[in-house]
């Protein structure tokens, strides 16, 4: 049953650093408050989580963080939730997207945080707004923010040079994108132009969505009861991907739910690279020579799409709540949010981080990374706050795959999808 956490246990968690003393039930319980995190993170992501939670139960006796990856990366996270909920193995926290935000919290085990974010000592307006939005369910907050990000175009300065092609200007257009991308593949050398997904999943449909808005289209109607994505605007950003894929084969058609996009990047094989900060430490752990821009335009519109993440949290019993809860103070407070964000790439959480010392430094690690968090102004949508959003999307990668395969075309894939989607939109409590 979900419980708001007392403003009592609020008041004495935060009076000793958000949680750094057990309360009197906790100190009679016999040892610390276990808890365990599902935190779905790879490589240097998961390494810096696990270095921050060691860092924790040192710090704290009381309570005792157990991570996990939950046996699945983060775009795998939803569906392992889902199941894990009908039973008892669920975690105290885990991962997930915000945009499967509305999905989460109608569970009856998914805690309810509010009075906890309500203590001054936690500085809940410290975060971003959209970021307290995407935690945020009808009023009721779920966890607390874990990532803000947003997709940018990350170009291999030396497979760009050989090609003769010139770094992206910045006024530069989709049809730019394409011209680029063709410029630099060379099918001898197994050089791609760019990559796109087609596992299916959001890692698929991410990068269609800025297309979309940026040529006046949009995902849903705004009651959010009808798929609106096969529109004009649609058609047009899926018709020119199939373009670039089966005209001139300047896409590398990624299958591969490890994404190998971006590996191709890494070596040396790929030029242009949809994607975000994430991945800007495997790739200076490469050595690789690149640059950043903001999404290539239409009509001077580069808007781009932002993926806040959050750290959402179960409900086995009070105490554990409380324990989660207080973990998450500390993780996401500002000292230990450049710790991650130095580990990992990733963009500030709180505006008081870019205040601390070291933030020259984590800007000075990061070629680009300052581009990159100058385009959170490009990222004025976001995706619809629907539970039906996942199902939204899954045929839409699905439209995506048979599109740029070549076994569709841009608008018959589109219509179809809008049809499955219409007929799930239109279920009692979507």
């Amino acid at each position: 049953m979900r419980r708001a956490l007392a403003a009592a246990a609020v008041v004495a968690l935060v009076a000793t650093g958000c949680g750094g003393g057990a309360t009197r039930d906790e100190q009679t319980a016999g040892g610390p408050v276990e808890i365990t995190i599902w935190h779905g993170q790879e490589d240097a992501s998961a390494k810096s989580i696990e270095k921050l939670v060691e860092q924790f139960n040192q710090s704290h006796p009381d309570i005792r963080v157990n991570t996990e990856s939950g046996g699945a990366t983060a775009d795998g996270m939803l569906p392992k939730i889902t199941a894990a909920l009908t039973s008892d193995a669920y975690p105290d926290i885990a991962y997930l997207y915000g945009s499967w935000a509305p999905n989460i919290a109608r569970n009856p085990k998914t805690a309810d945080l509010t009075e906890f974010v309500k203590d001054p000592a936690v500085r809940w307006d410290d975060f971003w707004a959209n970021e307290r939005e995407a935690v945020t369910i009808q009023g009721k907050v779920i966890g607390f923010p874990a990532v803000v990000d947003n997709m940018v175009v990350l170009y291999n300065k030396k497979v760009l040079a050989k090609a003769g092609v010139q770094p992206p200007a910045a006024d530069w257009t989709w049809d730019d994108f394409r011209t680029m991308a063709k410029q630099a593949t060379n099918a001898k050398d197994g050089v791609f132009g760019t990559t796109w997904p087609i596992s299916g999943g959001e890692e698929a449909v991410w990068g269609l969505w800025p297309m979309v808005w940026q040529a006046g289209g949009d995902i849903l109607a705004p009651d959010n009861k009808k798929a609106v994505f096969n529109s004009a605007a649609g058609q047009q950003a899926l018709g020119r991907l199939r373009s670039m894929a089966v005209d001139d084969k300047s896409v590398y058609l990624d299958s591969s739910p490890a994404e190998k996009g971006q590996k191709l990047f890494e070596s040396g094989r790929l030029g242009l690279f949809l994607s975000g900060p994430w991945v800007l430490p495997d790739l200076q752990a490469a050595k690789v020579d690149y640059g950043v821009s903001p999404l290539p335009g239409t009509n001077g519109n580069h808007e781009t799409i932002s993926g806040p993440d959050n750290w959402v949290v179960f409900d086995h019993d009070e105490r554990r709540v409380k324990a989660s809860a207080t973990f998450l103070a500390w993780l996401t407070a500002a000292q230990q949010q450049l710790v991650w964000m130095s580990d990992t790439g990733s963009l500030p959480i709180r505006e008081s981080i870019t205040k601390l010392p070291g933030y020259q430094d984590y800007l000075d690690k990061y070629p680009g990374i300052d581009v990159i968090s100058a385009n959170l102004a490009n990222a004025k949508r976001v995706r619809p706050a629907t539970t039906r959003y996942p199902r939204v999307s899954a045929f839409v990668a699905e439209a995506i795959a048979q599109t740029l395969l070549g076994k569709s075309d841009a608008k018959t894939a589109l219509d179809e999808a809008a049809t499955k989607s219409d007929a799930a939109l239109a279920v009692p409590g979507s």
